[in-house]
């Protein structure tokens, strides 16, 4: 939906081109970044040539994590999802000497460790072979609610490569976990001044409900809950649980929360905004509330890779000094 194109945009960087699979996703994008060509497509049929994709300094990707979450079956290279990374760098070889100097990759936790690392080595030989500097070093673990001051307790690990060409070695730097007390409360991100749309509250009839009830009645009035299959959870630390892209399957994975009206879902306003999306950002009209979520479980933690684009471009800068001092 725009996550990377967002954080970027808000350091300065000018997005070039994008490419999305899912239609609702490619609307979404459209919408917010209407001077940004987004080619509709499966990545698997996209080319530098066909498409005429013009070369960019950065390429960020987030490629399919569910082949090695341990949500899902924890597949990896035998999912033909997990096989679309190899895109990637069959899109990096076709720039030949115009490849980007950075690419950011995005990931679950668990990428790092799935098949006892041997998922991960085979893409560090994918990168290197590429043409990158890239490493154990280069790949780290960044929580949303410690490096940002979002209260959502999101891991993602994102990996950073520096094209040889250009670099001596890769010397980028991750950020730093924010100092302790920086997130916000998470009811400083909800509506709770007005009553929220009839679908997102549970109803006396549902078979969830009296869960929910029972659950609250011990628990923290305040705090953020959610149903796991058939027993809720509270959320102990103050914090939204991971937003997730099947958020709303039968009210399962759904943030819950008790406001003066009964008790609800969070709105996809909401979500959006523990993604780090002002409310400036846009919905498609008449888009459902399954499709919205999905988008919004499926995107990076904008100030998150804010962070991130800041050192991008710090690298390029680097680079540039260097270039006009050898001149």
């Amino acid at each position: 939906m725009g996550g990377f194109a967002k954080a970027f945009q808000k350091v300065g960087a000018d997005v070039v081109w994008a490419n999305e699979i899912d239609r609702f996703a490619v609307e979404t994008f459209r919408l917010n970044f209407p001077t940004v060509r987004c080619v509709h497509k499966p990545v698997e049929d996209l080319t530098v040539r066909g498409d005429k994709l013009e070369p960019v300094d950065i390429l960020t990707a987030g490629f399919p994590c569910q082949p090695f979450s341990v949500a899902g079956d924890k597949l990896g290279f035998k999912d033909v999802r997990g096989m679309l990374f190899l895109e990637i760098i069959r899109i990096l070889r076709e720039f030949g000497k115009k490849k980007p100097a950075i690419l950011l990759l995005e990931n679950v936790r668990h990428f790092r460790t799935h098949d006892k690392g041997r998922t991960f080595k085979r893409v560090q030989s994918e990168i290197q072979r590429a043409g990158y500097w890239f490493s154990e070093k280069d790949a780290q673990v960044l929580n949303t609610s410690t490096h940002t001051k979002i209260p959502q307790n999101r891991d993602r690990v994102f990996m950073v490569a520096m094209n040889t060409d250009l670099f001596s070695s890769n010397t980028f730097e991750f950020p730093d976990p924010l100092p302790d007390g920086s997130v916000k409360p998470v009811r400083d991100f909800l509506d709770l001044d007005k009553k929220a749309p009839a679908e997102c509250y549970f109803q006396p009839s549902s078979q969830y409900y009296a869960l929910f009830v029972e659950a609250m009645a011990s628990g923290d009035p305040r705090a953020v809950y959610q149903l796991r299959r058939n027993y809720v959870r509270e959320n102990m630390s103050g914090e939204c649980f991971t937003i997730m892209a099947n958020i709303g399957d039968g009210g399962h994975n759904d943030p819950v929360i008790k406001d003066r009206w009964g008790i609800r879902k969070l709105t996809r306003r909401e979500c959006a905004r523990l993604q780090g999306y002002d409310d400036s950002f846009k919905f498609p009209p008449n888009m459902s509330r399954a499709q919205l979520g999905k988008q919004i479980g499926n995107s990076v933690t904008v100030p998150l890779v804010v962070r991130l684009a800041k050192s991008c471009l710090a690298e390029l800068r680097k680079l540039d000094a260097a270039e006009r001092t050898a001149s």
